[in-house]
């Protein structure tokens, strides 16, 4: 009898145990956004991750070569990606960022109360990107 009790306590510390192991990867990883990030346009309203806003909002856009030093203010960052609330040196204002690190160019879009920093995978989806936000300003005008 007293052998069971003991066989079933370690039973138990075994399963809490496993339960532990499986249970932390499982909330980190339900935490962190692995899906890429996509800039859309619909209805006039232009929308990446969280953030959305009106294309009459857009002051300017301009396609940057290098960005300075970034930090994260909050968000996500990556290895391959930085999303979030960001300082960057230079700028004035925090921004939101939404970038592929090392992967020029990257957009700039300065909007009447922000700033918000982007691009895609490849640098080609950028610049599509980025006149295809050209084009849309352009029209509404």
């Amino acid at each position: 009898m007293e052998t069971d009790k003991k066989v079933d306590k370690y039973q138990r510390i075994v399963v809490l145990v496993l339960l532990i192991i499986i249970a932390i990867p499982a909330i980190i990883f339900s935490t962190v956004d692995i899906s890429p990030h996509k800039l859309t346009v619909k209805d006039n309203i232009v929308k990446v991750g969280a953030d959305s806003f009106k294309v009459s909002d857009i002051k300017n856009v301009k396609l940057l070569d290098e960005i300075n030093n970034i930090h994260r203010i909050k968000g996500t960052g990556t290895r391959t990606y930085i999303r979030g609330a960001c300082k960057i040196e230079g700028y004035k204002q925090d921004a939101s960022v939404y970038i592929y690190k090392n992967k020029s160019p990257y957009i700039r879009i300065e909007l009447e109360n922000g700033l918000l920093i982007y691009n895609d995978k490849n640098s080609s989806d950028t610049e599509k990107t980025y006149e295809k936000l050209v084009e849309i300003i352009d029209s509404n005008k």
